[in-house]
């Protein structure tokens, strides 16, 4: 008797019971009606096929453009004048999925950003084109792979990032040389153990304050919130991710005592770790 060979993906799912846990929704718009703020736990990715009218953001003016690429950030309100001739595609993206990246592909989307309207070249615009299909027909099939449409919002985080280095080289933080890219990396490294703004002003050569004016510029916080953001970021990770207990992660993240992480963490975010955990698990 010939044997059957076993098939390692999962089955259709007729009633779509996977798309409980999707975190992206993609959208086709050709007018103003077709767009909207991204809300207060969701993020927006606005890519223009074909651009003309004008975005108002924060009273600053963007035309529209061909190739054109637009962040919209939580509680950030845009108004479209959109012509007849605009076409484009929209990611919206829930926060709790952004949290779960790492840094430095968390950037793009930070809401200190400096760049929020991107103009992409044609080499740039059909990579990103592509990973917008690619995600819209993952969203459209009968059994989704929720990480592949993670990973695609990932690698579109890292064209995002890249394009603003080539386009912004002097004023982004993230270059290699930089004090704001080293105090960045000494964070990634020593967060769970060290959390004064002193020990990486130390290790950096300069003042405290001089690390103050470093973080502000770059990145629109305090070196202490910037430190603490990381923390927070690690918290939400393993929250969302682990089967720790609320006890393991504060030892884990360098606290005393799970009542001072607590304590912490409330303060950041108006919830309790355990409060966070099943507003996870509920989204």
């Amino acid at each position: 008797m010939r044997k059957k060979n076993k098939s390692y993906f999962p089955s259709a799912d007729p009633q779509n019971k996977s798309r409980g846990k999707v975190y992206v929704s993609h959208h086709n718009f050709k007018t103003e009606k077709g767009l909207s703020s991204a809300k207060d736990a969701f993020f927006g990715l606005v890519l223009f096929d074909k651009g003309n009218g004008l975005c108002t953001m924060n009273t600053q003016h963007y035309p529209l453009k061909a190739r054109q690429l637009h962040l919209l950030f939580p509680g950030r309100k845009q108004q479209w004048k959109i012509e007849s001739s605009t076409t484009g595609q929209m990611l919206i993206i829930k926060r709790a999925l952004i949290e779960t990246f790492s840094p430095s592909l968390q950037f793009p989307f930070s809401e200190h950003n400096l760049h929020p309207v991107l103009n992409l070249n044609a080499s740039a615009y059909k990579k990103i084109n592509a990973e917008f299909a690619a995600i819209k027909r993952e969203l459209s099939s009968i059994s989704i792979f929720q990480e592949v449409v993670n990973a695609r919002c990932r690698l579109i985080s890292l064209m995002i990032n890249l394009w603003m280095k080539y386009q912004f080289d002097s004023e982004k933080p993230y270059h290699s040389n930089s004090l704001s890219y080293k105090f960045h990396s000494l964070i990634a490294a020593h967060y769970k153990t060290q959390k004064s703004v002193a020990f990486y002003a130390k290790h950096l050569h300069i003042t405290s304050n001089y690390l103050a004016v470093i973080s502000r510029k770059h990145y629109r916080m305090s070196a202490l919130e910037l430190i603490q953001e990381r923390i927070l970021l690690e918290a939400k990770r393993l929250l969302d991710s682990s089967n720790m207990s609320v006890k393991e992660i504060a030892f884990d993240l360098g606290f005393k005592n799970q009542t001072y992480f607590c304590y912490f963490f409330r303060k950041k975010t108006n919830l309790t770790p355990k409060e966070y955990k099943v507003l996870w698990q509920n989204s």
